[in-house]
């Protein structure tokens, strides 16, 4: 979703992963989500990160809040933005621009070291089909990516393409999905809704067809259905324990 081009945290890379693909509310019927537990062990690192979520009155996310991260949005009549601190310190902000249905319509961020960009996101009724990336260097603006999105007929993503300003694939990403619907993220509820339902496979390929990260999803869920815990095992890397508690 964001932050991809900078250096930080592999435990917000996972989580930044988990926003791409649906924007169900983390409330509702099933109970508001309370804390999410992200553990992160590859073979180099392991990182564990506990996020107390809050809410504002209209249940919408307001952070998630960890003792080395946290994301702070706030909301405005067309706009919301995100803030990241790490160690108490403002690594990123972002403002994103809704559309009228109302959707993300595009973004602007910068960070801590001065790196300026920008997003715009093409829709297809409520489906996002194009995602444009530009940066912005010494008074230009170029294309940075641009990924073109696919579904199948429930709704779901099934590949992304990006390509770069050159229109150069630079990576192929294809999805599978379980048919249990999607009941849980930490994501705004603004954010294009890309699954319906959750993941079962995630398959990364490079621009020649070479498979560079293969990931498999497992869930457990509790007696009320609810989402207590996802496993994301990336082959060859390492997993991701995902923990949810209501």
């Amino acid at each position: 979703m964001i932050v991809k081009r900078l250096i930080i945290p592999l435990s917000v890379l996972f989580i930044l992963a988990s926003c791409k693909k649906g924007n169900s509310s983390a409330s509702g019927n099933a109970g508001k989500l309370k804390t999410y537990i992200e553990d992160v062990q590859t073979t180099y690192t392991h990182e564990t990160d506990t996020f107390a979520v809050t809410y504002d009155n209209d249940d919408r996310i307001i952070s998630l809040a960890s003792p080395i991260l946290k994301f702070q949005y706030t909301y405005h009549a067309t706009s919301f933005t995100l803030d990241l601190y790490e160690n108490n310190r403002l690594s990123i902000h972002e403002i994103s621009y809704l559309n009228s249905i109302p959707l993300v319509d595009s973004t602007f961020q910068f960070n801590d070291t001065n790196d300026s960009t920008t997003e715009k996101y093409a829709y297809s009724g409520n489906l996002l089909t194009r995602k444009t990336a530009y940066s912005y260097s010494t008074g230009n603006i170029t294309v940075d990516t641009r990924d073109d999105y696919t579904y199948d007929n429930n709704g779901n993503m099934v590949q992304d393409v990006q390509t770069d300003g050159q229109a150069n694939v630079n990576a192929i990403t294809t999805y599978t999905y379980t048919t249990i619907p999607l009941s849980v993220t930490v994501n705004p509820i603004y954010f294009p809704q890309q699954s319906k339902y959750f993941p079962a496979t995630e398959k990364q390929m490079d621009g020649n067809g070479s498979v560079i990260a293969a990931i498999t999803y497992t869930y457990m869920f509790d007696s009320g259905g609810r989402v207590v815990k996802e496993t994301d095992t990336i082959e060859g890397v390492g997993t991701a324990i995902k923990t949810y508690i209501y």
